[in-house]
């Protein structure tokens, strides 16, 4: 697993910790709106697939999700 990392995805910096539990791995993921909310949510890796574990996230986060995934890959 790589080191911290961020990029800008849609005009806004995304924050990606790498995390380690088990068998399960990902990131943890931080992201602040136009307003300066934080918005955090974890990439985790199951069955060769990318899958978002959050409560609820803005539209906008779920429109990346496509560029999210191919992000972490070119980090994993």
């Amino acid at each position: 697993m790589s080191n911290l990392f961020n990029t800008e995805i849609q005009g806004r910096q995304f924050n990606f910790q790498p995390i380690g539990l088990g068998d399960v791995h990902g990131y943890h993921v931080d992201v602040k709106d136009v307003e300066g909310t934080r918005w955090e949510f974890t990439l985790i890796r199951k069955d060769s697939q990318w899958l978002i574990e959050a409560e609820k996230l803005p539209e906008w986060i779920e429109a990346s999700r496509a560029k999210l995934i191919e992000t972490v890959d070119s980090y994993s």
